[in-house]
């Protein structure tokens, strides 16, 4: 806060505050603690702990004053909505910022993808932030609709929106790769923040990564690995998406003297989980029903990401700071009445007090889907032995394992789906340029049972991804998806019974909110006509499997990949031993 004239005359009793709360429950994130308060707002800014002179007054009678909520990582484009849209949903709730990385967008559409979701973003009362995409594409073996190298990336640290480097998931380049070495050294040198993306991290790798000033990591699945890389002095971002939560897991790490390196953050949150029960908000809420206590849940959603992501005069109620703020009732119902960014009232009681804003979409970003002519022989997934090498997917995490199955084949050692083993075809093409080049694998755990679904949301190279029982449902499949630009599909019978249309990069709509949302409610239900009950987001999962840095074993269009050794499998295995 500067040093201003009416600063002064404020203080000389010479004019009133803009605005000043009575009786409130604040948030001390500094002792950890709610304290009933006085406060006092002008110009913006907090500025003082009592009830100056004001014409305007507000008795909060006992609410909980807490600052807005900082989501620590996410990916906007998982949400499928733009930040407009997403805003409608979030303020309210009083979630104020997000960190996002638009690396989704980036490895569709590069630069013009980032520039995309900062121009979308700007003006808004929900503050967006962005961490650059330090891997497009992730792997140098991945392929993807970009490539974005340091010199492509130096020019937008200088935008003041523009935090760092977001998640750096190659560890190999860390070491190897000029490239990224000069992605963190200019990064270092404009003063701006490395995330990290440790999913593959040996204990090892974790000292490299932290020599080389990456300083976080959001991919810890397991409590004493968080702990060990806490200790090295790593921030830990817990996340809870809507498939990867490891909320549960590492709550218990949780200290009165670790604690200032833990925050919250989504990561992948998709639309329908966003409506229904919000963002980084609903973390806090989880984490407060497993125990912990309210006040240290809340100052890990503000105090502690503010502070790590520099985020000046915020993230603390009290003389100095922004008057960006939310009040609650209770920690029970979690029901926010009023919303607040720099003492001005942006949201109340589930409404957004501005309009929608409307959003422009560059030609360029859409019609992004480019195909070759396919026939079912595309298909074909050759197993030569008994056996095949088969990606396993498991509830509440995107971590995949692999296992040995014996698989049903035609004469010709066409691999050939088995639903009563829950046995279906993985599928990924390629859809940047129109070259065909596909691979597939058995993947279990989907429970299909008929038909196939399909996406253009495959992170992070976003090529197409199919899960299906029959090679005509699968290329009907595709065949929608190109048709739609992109988006989710279920298909039975040759039969589209849902779709979600993304014509935006094929990640993103600009479809009204509550049309997207029925769209979804119609893909889930389609889902449940075609495989047996589930408990993860079958799209969601879907989507994680051609990521080639999160362990064990993914496919891409070059066909399966072992994630530590970055190299590719045979699908054949001679036996199960």
């Amino acid at each position: 806060m500067k040093a201003t004239p009416q600063l002064q005359k404020l203080f000389r009793d010479e004019i009133k505050a803009d605005l000043v709360i009575l009786n409130a429950l604040v948030l001390d994130p500094f002792h950890v603690r709610f304290t009933k308060r006085d406060i006092s707002i002008h110009q913006g800014y907090v500025v003082a702990f009592k009830a100056l002179e004001s014409d305007h007054v507000i008795d909060a009678k006992n609410q909980y004053m807490i600052p807005l909520l900082v989501d620590a990582h996410m990916h906007i484009e998982s949400t499928t909505i733009l930040p407009n849209q997403l805003e409608q949903i979030l303020l309210p709730r009083g979630v104020g910022t997000l960190i996002a990385d638009p690396h989704e967008l980036a490895n569709v559409a590069g630069i013009k993808g980032i520039e995309f979701i900062l121009e979308a973003s700007e003006g808004l009362d929900l503050q967006v932030k962005i961490m650059l995409p330090s891997s497009v594409p992730c792997t140098p073996e991945d392929h993807s609709g970009a490539v974005l190298n340091a010199e492509d990336l130096k020019p937008l640290l200088a935008n003041p929106r523009v935090l760092g480097l977001a998640e750096v998931m190659d560890k190999h380049a860390v070491v190897y790769d000029e490239d990224m070495r000069l992605k963190l050294q200019y990064s270092h040198d404009a003063n701006k923040l490395i995330d990290g993306h440790g999913a593959n991290l040996e204990e090892n790798d974790e000292d490299v990564y932290l020599s080389m000033g990456i300083s976080s990591d959001h991919e810890c699945t397991l409590g004493d690995v968080a702990s060990r890389r806490v200790e090295k002095g790593m921030m830990i971002h817990i996340r809870q998406g809507s498939v990867t939560k490891n909320l549960e897991a590492l709550l218990p790490c949780i200290t009165p003297y670790s604690c200032r390196r833990f925050c919250f953050c989504t990561d992948d949150m998709h639309p329908d989980d966003v409506f229904e029960h919000g963002g980084v908000d609903d973390v806090v809420r989880q984490a407060i029903q497993l125990g912990l206590d309210p006040a240290l849940a809340y100052t890990m959603a503000t105090y502690h990401p503010s502070t790590h992501y520099n985020l000046q005069d915020e993230g603390v109620i009290a003389p100095g700071y922004k008057a960006n703020f939310f009040m609650l009732s209770d920690f029970t119902s979690f029901n926010v009445s009023e919303v607040y960014r720099e003492g001005h009232r942006v949201a109340g009681h589930g409404q957004c007090v501005k309009p929608l804003q409307d959003s422009l979409v560059s030609p360029s970003l859409l019609n992004t889907i480019h195909l070759p002519k396919l026939t079912q022989l595309n298909f074909d997934c050759m197993i030569k032995s008994k056996y095949s090498r088969t990606i396993l997917v498991e509830s509440g995490n995107v971590v995949t394992k692999q296992c040995i199955e014996e698989v049903t084949k035609d004469e010709h050692h066409r691999f050939i789906s088995n639903p009563s083993k829950d046995l279906a075809k993985l599928s990924v093409l390629q859809r940047h340029v129109p070259n065909g080049q596909m691979s597939h694998c058995p993947v279990k755990g989907f429970g299909l049972l008929h038909g196939a679904i399909a996406s253009s949301v495959a992170h992070d190279s976003h090529n197409l991804v199919i899960a299906s029982t029959n090679d005509n449902d699968a290329l009907v499949a595709i065949k929608t998806l190109q048709e739609i630009g992109g988006g989710f599909v279920v298909v039975k019978d040759g039969q589209v019974l849902g779709c979600v249309p993304l014509e935006i990069a094929g990640l993103m709509t600009k479809n009204p909110l509550q049309e997207s949302l029925n769209d979804w409610h119609k893909l889930h239900e389609a889902y449940a006509l075609i495989a047996s009950p589930i408990d993860f987001n079958p799209f969601v999962m879907l989507s994680f499997l051609a990521l080639p840095v999160i362990p064990e074993v993914k496919l891409t269009d070059s066909g399966l990949v072992d994630v530590m050794t970055q190299k590719i499998l045979p699908l054949e295995v001679n036996s199960l031993d």
